[in-house]
This record gives C-alpha cells, sequence and structure tokens, in this order.
C-alpha cells in the first residue's frame, strides 16, 4: 500500500484505521511498517515504489502520530527460536501491541 492511500484512507469519513503491524527481524536493525487490507499485510511504500522503513520505534511512533494512529503492533520475529519453552515447536513470532 502507497503512503498516499494510507493517508487518504485516514480522512475518510468514517475514521477506522487499518490493522498497522511494526515488524522487526533478528539479524536486522530496520523496522518494516506493514498495513492489513482486505485480510493481507501490505508493507507500506512511498510514492517511488520504496518500502518505508524506521530506524527505531520512536521514529515509527513520530511517523504515524500526524497521520491519527493510537497504537501499533510491534511483532518480532525470531527464526532462530525454534522451540517454545514447553518443548513444542514455536511460531517464532510474537505479537505486543505498544500505544503511539
Amino acid at each position: 500500500m502507497k503512503l498516499s492511500q494510507l493517508k487518504h484512507w485516514s480522512k475518510a469519513d468514517n475514521g477506522a484505521l487499518p490493522k498497522c503491524i511494526l515488524s522487526s527481524y533478528a539479524g536486522c536493525s530496520d523496522y518494516l511498517l506493514e498495513v492489513e487490507f482486505k485480510h493481507k499485510l501490505e508493507p507500506l511504500k512511498d510514492d517511488t515504489d520504496n518500502m518505508i522503513k524506521f530506524q527505531s520505534i520512536e521514529q515509527a511512533k513520530d511517523f504515524l502520530r500526524p497521520i491519527g494512529f493510537t497504537s501499533v503492533i510491534l511483532r518480532v520475529t525470531d527464526p532462530y527460536d525454534e522451540f517454545s519453552p514447553d518443548g513444542q515447536l514455536s511460531n517464532c513470532r510474537e505479537d505486543m501491541t505498544i500505544s503511539i
């Protein structure tokens, strides 16, 4: 999804914003912002079709606050976390909601 589409969506009459996921992957220093659209996650892109990335959670918060978001889901993915504490296979992903 393009940033211009998200901004237009935020100004729509119903005011319902989509779910946003701020993804962090083990071994990477950037955060990727994904938007849920039609039950699928799409990376947020600028008008030149480059994915929008952030160096910190604070940078992402400062970006999303003016658009109208009050929270975002932080998704941490660690492909090296092969097993959960109970010995079962782990999904290697942890979601948490953070306030903006």
